[in-house]
């Protein structure tokens, strides 16, 4: 009886090193507003006060996350939606890739940014993350503003939390 709870003790005590190695490695999230802080979008935006992350359409494939951001001296007041998909992100980079309005980006892999959506979509893995900045300064036709840089350094922010 004895060696049998000596057994079970070994077992546990080598089970908890495996079992939080399993956790930390999984600590990937699939929650977009849990991608990118308030403090790396004001940091991004030129110091712009940021609203608190509101999650909006969350669907079997992916979840997003919008953040309104202020008016500094350079852009307009806008938003910053955060998109993870989960589901099919493969598939879903390599045919945006092929199409006519992205193109690659500078200083991220496996990136691409449509100017006229203003959105840049970088795929990590099997999850495709994207960041939208929707910055207009209200005139028609509805043009964005080109906020790439800013959503490149977004992007890589978030690439360490998914």
């Amino acid at each position: 009886m004895r060696r049998l709870w000596m057994s079970l003790v070994v077992l546990l005590v080598l089970a908890i090193p495996t079992g939080l190695a399993v956790s930390a490695a999984g600590a990937a999230t699939k929650d977009p507003c849990k991608v990118v802080t308030t403090a790396e979008i004001s940091k991004a935006f030129g110091g712009a006060t940021v609203g608190k992350g509101k999650k909006g359409l969350k669907t079997a494939a992916n979840a997003q996350c919008k953040y309104t951001v202020a008016a500094t001296a350079d852009l307009p007041a806008g938003d910053v939606i955060v998109v993870v998909m989960f589901a099919g992100a493969k598939p879903a980079y390599d045919g945006l890739k092929n199409a006519a309005a992205y193109a690659p980006t500078t200083g991220l892999s496996k990136s691409i940014y449509n100017e006229r959506q203003s959105v840049v979509n970088t795929l990590k893995g099997d999850v495709l993350l994207g960041m939208q900045g929707l910055f207009t300064d209200g005139t028609l036709p509805i043009t964005y503003k080109d906020v790439e840089a800013q959503l490149v350094r977004l992007s890589k922010a978030g690439l360490k939390r998914v």
